[in-house]
């Protein structure tokens, strides 16, 4: 199964895609809240950075390009401040604007996020959503024109403000059924009508409801509600996105499918739709089955929900959560693999964590200790002491579960994302190779105790201690089974 999903995903390198609807300013002010406002019963965001990414279709083709395939971005933008850092962050991002228009009347989207240790406080929205006009829909609608016959495939991602017309929905329909491509939207609204003949719809549950009038109390209910939709759209599909209930797909013809969530820690959903749009429709580009577009969709959405704000998901994050779905031991690095690897993920913008231990006996307390070092960056990374080491510091017998054992078991928690065994006393070695931003140490510890600080700092890292979960540890668990067994 993981082959076949991966060969397809290599397949969508090159395809071109058309994108067109709803593109705006997505603006994320990275805050720190340690206090309440004396004005109001507020937290104060005391602002760390601000960083720009382009949302609305312009992610949706941002997770094109990501995922390997060109985008041709086709909107409308504003001759504003916010149009001006759009442009620029689109062009740093390598996404070519030379469909987009620049408007005089009508002010770029800007949705502005605050957020506080990794957790939405406020969105606050500029924008006008007022339908746009016809000679500005004609504008559109001409290099659409040009673009579809050289493109593999169309999406339209409509945000509900003004771009996407029924008008100029129907026409680029008819354009993409004309020429034999693929053509799915993210829809918004109440009146699906707009969208009729697509070949397929990616509305979320609550999205879904809406347009058909009806909760999905029951299993039944959700059925129906495909069924309305399929109904009125006339698409060759429906995809109901469903958050931890994973995705449904009803097809005009054929048995409803229902592929499960991908067990993740979810961090962030924002943009979650954008991914799996893309994803879904390129693996349609390259003539992949509704079942293998949308499981594909699946995985990509998990990757995308496990980072913070409005981010992209790369083809190597697809690949490799592919992989590890389904073969955990994948998550097992040699130190060669991860000297190839970090500087890859370094590059992506990831934060990489790391730490160390024996790990023998996996107990409540390691798990809420690896959650909570996850927590702190994106990437966390355990070098695990091998069997000869683990003699050296607790004594015979130890370890009581060997090394290739401890090392899938880790790999198979969520939050673990790599495991690599280690021999020497110490982990300086290891540090010299991760480079990790946090190094992470369970219990008492102060830092300048530590004999792997300064090589952690030598390499512009950090460390942070993690106080341990009390009465819970590897010896008081074989205690304990000894006492009772006695």
């Amino acid at each position: 199964m993981t082959e076949t999903l991966r060969k397809i995903v290599n397949r969508f390198q090159g395809k071109k895609v058309l994108v067109f609807g709803d593109l705006m300013l997505d603006e994320h002010i990275w805050s720190k809240v340690s206090r309440i406002s004396p004005e109001a019963p507020v937290p104060i965001a005391e602002v760390e950075n601000i960083t720009h990414v382009p949302g609305g279709c312009g992610n949706v083709a941002l997770n094109v390009k990501t995922l390997g395939a060109i985008p041709y971005l086709v909107s409308i933008i504003g001759r504003d401040s916010s149009g001006e850092k759009l442009k620029r962050v689109i062009q740093q991002l390598g996404l070519d604007l030379s469909h987009v228009i620049i408007d005089n009347t009508r002010p770029t989207i800007l949705k502005s996020r605050v957020i506080a240790q990794h957790q939405h406080v406020v969105r606050v929205d500029r924008e006008d959503k007022t339908e746009i006009s016809d000679k500005q829909s004609a504008a559109l609608l001409k290099s659409i024109k040009n673009l579809i016959p050289k493109c593999d495939a169309v999406i339209i991602s409509d945000y509900g403000k003004g771009i996407v017309s029924t008008a100029l929905c129907q026409a680029v329909i008819k354009l993409a059924k004309q020429h034999k491509k693929p053509v799915t939207v993210d829809p918004k609204g109440f009146d699906y009508r707009k969208y009729k003949g697509v070949t397929c719809i990616t509305p979320n549950l609550l999205e879904a409801e809406t347009a058909a009038k009806k909760k999905a109390a029951s299993d039944r209910d959700l059925e129906t509600i495909g069924k309305t939709l399929l109904k009125e759209v006339q698409s060759e599909y429906v995809i109901v996105t469903r958050g931890k209930d994973g995705i449904s797909i009803f097809p005009k013809k054929g048995a409803i499918t229902t592929l499960p969530a991908v067990p993740i820690e979810v961090f962030d959903i924002t943009g979650a739709g954008d991914t799996v749009i893309a994803a879904l429709t390129l693996g349609l580009a390259v003539k992949a089955n509704i079942i293998e577009a949308a499981t594909i969709a699946n995985f990509a959405a998990s990757v995308a929900v496990s980072k913070v704000g409005t981010a992209p998901v790369f083809s190597a994050e697809l690949e490799l959560r592919l992989e590890e779905r389904y073969h955990p031991a994948a998550k097992i690095k040699s130190r060669e693999e991860l000297k190839n690897l970090i500087p890859k993920l370094k590059t992506q913008g990831k934060k990489i964590v790391f730490t160390n231990g024996c790990f023998d006996i996996l107990h409540l307390g390691h798990i809420r200790y690896l959650k909570e070092a996850k927590k702190l960056g994106n990437i966390l990374v355990i070098g695990l002491n091998s069997d000869s080491s683990v003699r050296k510091i607790k004594g015979a017998p130890r370890p009581y579960v060997g090394e290739e054992e401890r090392a899938e078991i880790l790999a198979a928690l969520e939050c673990v994302d790599y495991v690599t065994v280690f021999e020497e006393p110490t982990p300086k070695e290891l540090i010299s190779i991760v480079k990790p931003d946090i190094h992470v140490k369970g219990g008492d510890y102060r830092v300048e105790q530590l004999v792997e600080a300064e090589t952690v700092q030598a390499h512009g890292g950090r460390v942070v201690v993690v106080s341990q979960t009390k009465g819970k540890s590897t010896t008081s668990l074989i205690e304990k089974i000894l006492r009772r067994k006695g």
